[in-house]
């Protein structure tokens, strides 16, 4: 079990020989919560510490999977690093439901707009197929008219005679 040196810190810790190999050799220091690569901070053999003495180091394979490999490429990371980073992604995934959301209300309104288009063009086949019909029958109304005037011809001879 080789100790290691938190770069932030400052704290020695113990590592499991298993820790160095998971999650890619990340581990979360006990004291600071920084996450650091464990295999390029080891600390020094010269003086060999009691295991019982050091605390030990933790490793967060679902943290270190999560953050992506742009993570993975630094050899330290400060605690305040680590929360940006995080709070990045959860800005991310905020900013992909507020698109899945604004999608899905444009496709609503995109349907309630082919449905009004629908509706409208219908209204306008029935308004188009009334007038039709009124001109194939007769119209009265020259009919009437033609007739009045015969009619007050008619009146004005009889009063003049």
């Amino acid at each position: 079990m080789p100790a290691c040196i938190c770069p932030h810190c400052k704290t020695s810790l113990w590592v499991k020989d298993t820790q160095l190999n998971v999650a890619q050799g990340f581990v979360v220091c006990n004291k600071c919560e920084g996450l650091f690569k464990a295999k390029d901070s080891l600390a020094p053999s010269s003086a060999p510490a009691n295991p019982d003495t050091l605390p030990n180091a933790v490793t967060d394979v679902r943290l270190v999977h999560d953050m992506g490999g742009n993570i993975r490429n630094r050899k330290q990371l400060s605690r305040h690093e680590i929360a940006s980073l995080l709070d990045s992604a959860e800005r991310a995934k905020k900013a992909k439901e507020e698109a899945a959301r604004r999608t899905e209300e444009e496709k609503r309104r995109v349907e309630e707009e082919k449905r009004r288009t629908e509706e409208f063009q219908a209204l306008m086949a029935a308004a188009a197929a009334k007038p039709a019909k009124s001109e194939e029958g007769f119209n009265w109304t020259l009919a009437v008219l033609v007739a009045l005037t015969v009619l007050i011809m008619q009146l004005f001879y009889l009063v003049l005679l």
